[in-house]
């Protein structure tokens, strides 16, 4: 699969500086591809109600099928944008280069797992429980810290959810298990995002790999503020959907299974 168009936006909403530059630094790209800027200090310079709501609000005002992601303390140069195409371009659904602040995915794949949680007010725990969905689905990733983050400043609109986010997350994930997590709350609709999703592109999805085919935990021994990845902390377990398949069945089958084989 070819990617010849896509849309960049620069998540900063404070500084109109800062957009500049890093439009700057990328401004080569425009020799190779179709670029489109979608970027929020234009769009939208006020605080949003999550950081799900400006990643749902940016890829329903984007025309194109293919995002990409940068928020407003990452350097990004040209050839890691390309570098991040080339992966979606070869069988991964979703590509972080620095979290879920340099990341890159299809429209496609926002249709097959749903829009990002709003749930998680301000911010924090949304990028664990996005990467949680992609393995629940079977979709390879692309999960690394190798791009460069400037963590010695931080806008007044960029707001951490903390404790009110882990609730959430906690509620959403049972994880008291060792070999599987339990998700028990089902995700939520978006009709006002639904509007601008688009039909289904069934060869994009077709092109990508399953889970075990994903690169994961690239570099984040380097820096530490970000804390553990969203794999290392889900820890090679699986995820079931409560809703589907409840707990109780699981544990039983779980039982059943181990008396069988003694």
């Amino acid at each position: 699969m070819k990617i010849e168009e896509f849309t960049i936006s620069l998540l900063c909403g404070s500084d109109k500086k800062v957009v500049q530059n890093q439009k700057e630094s990328l401004k080569e790209l425009e020799d190779k591809y179709l670029i489109h800027w979608n970027n929020r200090i234009d769009r939208h310079p006020e605080m949003y109600s999550s950081y799900s709501e400006m990643i749902n609000h940016t890829i329903a005002t984007s025309t194109t099928e293919f995002i990409v992601f940068i928020n407003d303390r990452v350097k990004p140069t040209v050839e890691e944008v390309d570098k991040l195409i080339n992966l979606l371009e070869n069988g991964f659904g979703f590509v972080m280069l620095y979290n879920v602040g340099f990341m890159g995915f299809s429209k496609q794949l926002v249709r097959k797992i749903g829009w990002w949680d709003e749930r998680f007010l301000l911010g924090g725990w949304e990028d664990r429980d996005w990467v949680w969905r992609i393995k629940a689905h079977n979709i390879s990733i692309y999960e690394s810290q190798e791009s460069t983050h400037d963590y010695s400043w931080k806008s007044d609109l960029n707001k951490t959810g903390g404790i009110y986010s882990h609730y959430i997350f906690m509620k959403k994930y049972d994880q008291k298990s060792t070999n599987v997590v339990f998700k028990e709350l089902d995700e939520l609709h978006y009709e006002k995002w639904n509007l601008y999703l688009g039909d289904e592109i069934s060869e994009i999805s077709n092109s990508w790999s399953g889970w075990k085919s994903s690169v994961l935990n690239k570099e984040y021994n380097m820096v530490k503020e970000s804390g553990d990845s969203s794999s290392k902390i889900l820890n090679n377990r699986a995820i079931i959907n409560d809703i589907i398949f409840p707990k109780k069945i699981y544990k039983l089958f779980f039982r059943l299974s181990k008396y069988f084989k003694s």
